[in-house]
């Protein structure tokens, strides 16, 4: 029986259950996950340790990145992809990455922009939370220094600053913590004790769009799909589509014409959160991958305070084991020839390296299948 896989996971370094990357390779050897891919948005600062423990535990490991990108004229028309909330919106990874980018670099300088976008917007949300606070007769509030400390590299989220909140509004003790959220709320939490759900609460109360606390985030916090691509390529990575699956969205309603579209913008590999779809959703998937000729790949995310198996509720079964275990080999394969100085699965382009696929596809996998047996 071929190995179980996971390729899309989130640490500390932005938001997660996993306290390090550490924690998350022991859960990987627990459950019998051989290969494992980190997945933080817009950082790869928690590489180093992901591949020092995936080393030490003998874990084939895989490095990624998220961040999210926009397709204006889908954005203009209401079309929504893997963001059922916001139309144009695009969750997109860097698989396999190879390379630091230049700090001379276009990429680099397209990446602190975002990243200061995004920060900027967390400052503006503990300033409407503290406005929001004090309106109601309370006397603390948030910073966003104790937001920072949640993360080693100051890779701060929305959820770091529900977090920062839902610790504070606990320090008042049970009873009063409890009026404190519903007069900021209008209603009473459905958990106090549980971090993720009280967390979530909050988030989904005050912060999200619509919400009395809300922030919109700045434009310059998102690329195009095309320059998100081309960052993607300087990194050395194949650019990579998270598919949603359910709830179906506009631009995923037919799963050949998703990945048709995909290939225009030289995305040519895929992947999928199974514990978010049902079984013929995902077999629909895999089967589009199966007859574009494209690797597809899974993920359990993990971007939450809830504890969970690293293993989804499908990928232990067939087709999707196979599926999956070859995708990753050929996710793989590109870093190996990339690192050995040939072209990948993708050029610098981000062309396909085999004109033929199904060939491409053996040929990275056998790269792949040999890099993953010197790791275990």
């Amino acid at each position: 029986m071929l190995p179980l896989t996971n390729t899309h996971i989130h640490t500390n370094y932005s938001f997660s259950v996993f306290e390090s990357p550490a924690q998350a390779v022991d859960q990987a050897v627990e459950e019998n996950i051989k290969i494992l891919g980190i997945n933080d948005h817009y950082t790869v600062a928690g590489h180093e340790e992901f591949q020092k423990a995936c080393t030490e535990k003998k874990v084939c490991p895989m490095f990624s990145m998220e961040a999210v990108a926009v397709d204006q004229k889908c954005l203009e028309e209401g079309k929504r992809f893997n963001d059922p909330n916001n139309p144009g919106r695009f969750y997109f990874t860097a698989k396999s990455i190879t390379k630091k980018l230049d700090e001379n670099g276009p990429g680099f300088k397209a990446m602190q922009t975002m990243r200061k976008s995004l920060t900027e917007r967390n400052e503006k949300l503990i300033e409407n939370l503290n406005n929001h606070l004090k309106s109601i007769g309370e006397d603390f509030s948030i910073s966003m220094e104790a937001v920072e400390a949640l993360t080693p590299a100051g890779n701060t989220t929305e959820r770091h600053v529900t977090q920062v909140l839902a610790e504070k509004i606990l320090e008042a003790g049970g009873e009063r913590a409890g009026e404190i959220v519903e007069k900021l709320c209008g209603t009473a939490a459905p958990a106090l004790d549980d971090p993720a759900i009280f967390q979530n609460f909050l988030r989904g109360k005050l912060i999200k769009a619509g919400c009395p606390d809300y922030a919109p985030e700045l434009p310059e916090a998102f690329l195009s799909i095309e320059d998100m691509c081309s960052l993607y390529l300087e990194m050395g990575a194949v650019p990579l589509y998270p598919i949603l699956g359910n709830p179906e969205t506009e631009m995923e309603e037919n799963f050949d014409d998703l990945i048709s579209y995909l290939a225009t913008k030289k995305i040519f590999a895929i992947e999928v959160i199974p514990n978010r779809n049902t079984r013929e959703r995902l077999l629909a998937v895999v089967e589009a991958a199966k007859k574009a000729g494209i690797p597809i790949v899974t993920g359990t995310e993990h971007n939450t305070k809830t504890p969970g198996s690293l293993v989804d509720k499908f990928t232990a079964e067939e087709p999707f084991r196979t599926a999956f275990f070859d995708g990753a080999l050929v996710l793989l394969g590109h870093r190996v020839a990339v690192l050995n100085g040939e072209t990948g699965y993708v050029d610098s382009e981000g062309n396909l390296r085999f004109d033929n696929r199904a060939e491409g596809l053996e040929y990275f996998k056998k790269l792949g299948q040999e890099f993953y047996e010197q790791s275990i």
